[in-house]
């Protein structure tokens, strides 16, 4: 259910806007000798009843100042709940107030400002907040006084998260809805900034110089919420971000301002970068869209070796033949890109099997790369524990 409604966050509020990789054929050892990755090892975490074992997205890796690592969640409580790496089991509970003085809503993205100082996107679309580490709140900031930002709602989704850089937290900002009179229908300004920057020190918003990409920005062509919603990531002074749209990967430099973009097409596609642009006027036939894109999805950065990873959905067949809403995100194949620092492209794994890892619920941690194994088709999925394949990057 839970990944089945965010699937529909993706698709579904984009239709009320108004060339075929097969699988590989690889067998199960001849794929475990990649170039690129090897997996080493397993990572098994116990859940309560506030917690699925299916559909985890939004979590993240957090390390301590006393280099201990985390893998922290929500539950269904409205807790971050923290589970310690080292000892595979669960270490803390803080719980966040939906309302009164404290209260914030739901939570959604967050991330760690500091060791006891948390930022949160709760159930305000204009706000984010400060909180400490027992769920009291320090600050509240509202885009609601900046002109620019009065109709660029904050936007959260499985692959877009809050990066932190010194004092700046990054984030997503929903482009502004526009009316086509002529042609009756509603459509997207993608020809406008795409983050904003949320100073801490003083709760100004601000946009970071940067759009969405120029191939988006023809008024003639209906481009869903997926394809133009992008994933984050950040390394040092870099911040990083793709759009499963375009085969192009991006860095901006908070210092430099500087920008830079490297088009890195899958190596498995047969038709261009594999992205098919076309419109559509039914739901069928927007789903039948997705399914034969190849979509850049999303992206991690590896700060310890200097390396960004990049997943990449490939088009499936399963849409067709099944009619099942979750087969034209969930089930597609997925291989993996893996790049430099200065997005010089080190390699691409082969396609991974289809259904075995749910590769939407990942991270990154000193020991390598975690993909979830529980994937909502995986006949072996055990209800009692999150669990991961822990990759090793071998580039």
């Amino acid at each position: 259910m839970k990944i089945q409604l965010i699937v529909i966050a993706f698709i579904l509020s984009t239709f009320l806007l108004g060339g075929s990789c097969s699988q590989s054929t690889l067998d199960k050892e001849s794929w475990q000798s990649d170039k690129l990755l090897v997996k080493y090892d397993s990572l098994k975490l116990p859940v309560d009843s506030t917690i699925s074992a299916v559909g985890n997205y939004n979590h993240i890796y957090f390390q301590d100042s006393k280099g201990d690592s985390y893998l922290v969640l929500p539950n269904l409580n409205n807790e971050l709940v923290y589970y310690d790496l080292g000892k595979k089991k669960l270490s803390l509970k803080v719980k966040f107030h939906r309302e009164g003085p404290h209260g914030i809503g739901y939570i959604g993205n967050f991330n760690f400002y500091s060791d006891d100082t948390i930022i949160v996107k709760g159930s305000n679309p204009l706000e984010n907040y400060l909180l400490s580490s027992n769920g009291k709140k320090i600050s509240t900031y509202s885009t609601f006084k900046f002109t620019d930002f009065q109709s660029r709602e904050i936007l959260g989704q499985p692959t877009t998260n809050i990066s932190i850089k010194d004092k700046y937290a990054i984030q997503f900002n929903q482009a502004l809805l526009l009316k086509d009179f002529i042609n009756n229908r509603k459509y997207f300004d993608l020809n406008s900034r795409v983050f904003s920057l949320l100073d801490l020190s003083n709760g100004n918003y601000s946009f970071l110089p940067v759009k969405f990409p120029k191939t988006m920005h023809n008024k003639n062509e209906y481009w869903d919420l997926f394809h133009f919603t992008p994933s984050t990531a950040i390394i040092d002074d870099k911040f990083y971000y793709t759009f499963p749209g375009s085969d192009s990967l991006y860095y901006y430099n908070i210092n430099t301002k500087q920008v830079k973009q490297v088009s890195a097409p899958s190596t498995h596609s047969k038709n261009g970068n594999g992205v098919v642009v076309r419109k559509f006027t039914s739901l069928e036939e927007y789903f039948d869209v997705y399914a034969q894109n190849i979509s850049y999805v999303k992206i991690l950065a590896d700060r310890k070796n200097g390396r960004i990873i990049r997943f990449i959905a490939h088009p499936t067949e399963k849409w067709k033949k099944s009619g099942n809403l979750n087969d034209v995100l969930i089930s597609k194949p997925f291989s993996i890109q893996i790049f430099d620092s200065n997005l010089n492209l080190l390699g691409e794994t082969n396609v991974f099997f289809e259904n075995l890892y749910d590769f939407l619920d990942s991270f990154i941690g000193n020991k390598g790369l975690y993909i979830s194994n529980n994937h909502p088709e995986n006949a072996k999925i055990d209800e009692r524990f999150l669990s991961y394949s822990l990759f090793k990057i071998k580039k």
